[in-house]
C-alpha cells in the first residue's frame, strides 16, 4: 500500500498535533522526496507557537537570525501576512529564480541548515490557518517543480485533519499507561554538567527538547532568547546520581517523561573511563562531570503504526491492529471505529495471517518489543 494512504491512516489516529508532526515526516519523504521538513503548529491568534524541525539546528538559526529580514523585500517573511490570509502554497517558489543565491536570507539562514530549495504550504481549516509546512533540498538537488506542488497539495486536508488543536483533547489516553512502549528514538542530545548543575557542554539543537521539559512553547514570532536555568527533571537527576553517590539514594539517575511531543528519555551517567566503578569516581563529585542524555521518542500510537506498516499491514489493518495492541476487544474496536463486528474480525484474521501470528498477545509483542528482539538478535550475530 502506498505512501499516501499509510499517510492519511497516520492523520486520522488522534494523534496530539505536535506528536503529528513528527509521525508525517517519513511519509512525507517518500511522497514528496526531500532534504529535511520542518513544521511549525499556529496559534489561534495566528501567531507562530509549537514546531518540529528535522534538522536540530534550524530553530536556533531562525531564532536567532530571521527578526533582521522582516521588512526585506526578497525575505519570504516580507509576503507572511497575504500568505496566512490566503492559506497559500508555493508562496516562495516565485523567488527561487537566478539570484535567490544571492539573497541575504539564503545566504545567512537557509545556507547554514543545509536548506536551498524551499516547497511551503499552509495548514488550515475553514479558512483559519493550523500550521505551516516547509520541505527544503540542498543546493545540489534539483529546485521543486509543479507536481510536487500539487502532491503536497492534495495531502493539506489531511494534514488539517492531524493538526488540529481539538485533537489534544482527543487523543488516546494510553500515553501515560505505555509510556514504557515508546518507540524508536527521533532526536537525542546530551548535556554536560557539573556536579553543582553547571553547564559546560551542550548538543547542538538540544534546545526545544529542553524547552518541552519546561512546558515551554518554541516561539518562532518574536526574539526569545535561550532559557538561562535547567529543567526541574534534570536537577532531579543531577539529585539522584549525586545523592546515590553518598549513600543516600538507591534511585537509579534515568527517567521518563510523556510529553505532546512523545516520551522524554533522561538518564545521568558519570563521565569516567571505562571500567570505573561509579563508588570510586563519585567519591569527590566536584572533581566529575556528568552526562545527562536526553532522547526524544516517538508517540505510541505512532510507534505502532509505524510498525505495522513496516510489517505489511494495509491501512485498514493498522487502525485495527494498533487497538488490538492495547488490549481492547473486538466489540469495543468495531464501536470506536465506526464499523461492523465482522469487518473487525475479518481484518483481524488477515493481519494475523500478514504478520504471523495467533493472537492480540502475540501481535502486541511483535509491535511493542519487535524493536528490542530485532536488536539483541543482531547483537547476538555480531557476537557470534
Amino acid at each position: 500500500m502506498g505512501a499516501v494512504e499509510h499517510l492519511k491512516t497516520l492523520c486520522c489516529l488522534g494523534l496530539k498535533p505536535e506528536s503529528a508532526m513528527i509521525a508525517v515526516t517519513p511519509l512525507l519523504h517518500e511522497i514528496i522526496p526531500h532534504g529535511w521538513t520542518r513544521l511549525v503548529l499556529m496559534e489561534p491568534d495566528a501567531t507562530m507557537g509549537r514546531g518540529y524541525s528535522e534538522n536540530p539546528e534550524a530553530a536556533a538559526v531562525f531564532r536567532e537570525r530571521m527578526w533582521r529580514f522582516m521588512d526585506d523585500p526578497t525575505s519570504p517573511w516580507s509576503m507572511w501576512m497575504p500568505y496566512i490570509h490566503a492559506i497559500g502554497i508555493g508562496w516562495t517558489l516565485h523567488m527561487q529564480g537566478r539570484r535567490w543565491l544571492d539573497t541575504g536570507w539564503y545566504r545567512e539562514v537557509e545556507a547554514l541548515i543545509d536548506a536551498c530549495w524551499l516547497l511551503d504550504a499552509m495548514i488550515g481549516d475553514a479558512g483559519r490557518p493550523l500550521a505551516f509546512i516547509v520541505l527544503s533540498r540542498p543546493r545540489s538537488a534539483r529546485p521543486f517543480t509543479v507536481d510536487d506542488v500539487l502532491r503536497l497539495d492534495r495531502l493539506r486536508p489531511w494534514l488539517a485533519h492531524a493538526f488540529r488543536r481539538s485533537n489534544s483533547c482527543n487523543a488516546h489516553q494510553e500515553d501515560e499507561a505505555l509510556i514504557s512502549t515508546a518507540g524508536a528514538p527521533v532526536r537525542s542530545g546530551q548535556l554536560i554538567l557539573t556536579a553543582d548543575a553547571k553547564l559546560v557542554f551542550q548538543t547542538p539543537g538540544l534546545e526545544q527538547r529542553l524547552r518541552n521539559l519546561m512546558g515551554e512553547p518554541v516561539n518562532y514570532t518574536r526574539y526569545v532568547p535561550a532559557r538561562d536555568r535547567l529543567p526541574a527533571p534534570v536537577l532531579k537527576l543531577l539529585r539522584q546520581i549525586t545523592g546515590a553517590a553518598n549513600g543516600a539514594s538507591n534511585a537509579p539517575p534515568r527517567m521518563r517523561i510523556s510529553t505532546a511531543y512523545g516520551v522524554l528519555t533522561l538518564e545521568a551517567k558519570w563521565l569516567v573511563p571505562t571500567g570505573t566503578p561509579p563508588e570510586d569516581a563519585a567519591r569527590d563529585p566536584k572533581s566529575c562531570l556528568i552526562a545527562v542524555t536526553i532522547d526524544l521518542h516517538e508517540h505510541t500510537i505512532a510507534h505502532a503504526a509505524r510498525a505495522l506498516r513496516e510489517r505489511g499491514a494495509t491501512p485498514a489493518q493498522t487502525k485495527v491492529g494498533i487497538q488490538l495492541a492495547l488490549g481492547k476487544p473486538k466489540s469495543v474496536i468495531a464501536d470506536e471505529l465506526g464499523i461492523q463486528l465482522s469487518s473487525v474480525v475479518d481484518v483481524t484474521k488477515r493481519l494475523y495471517q500478514t504478520l504471523d501470528v495467533h493472537n492480540s498477545a502475540e501481535l502486541a509483542t511483535k509491535i511493542w518489543l519487535g524493536q528490542k528482539q530485532d536488536e539483541s538478535r543482531q547483537d547476538l550475530r555480531r557476537a557470534g
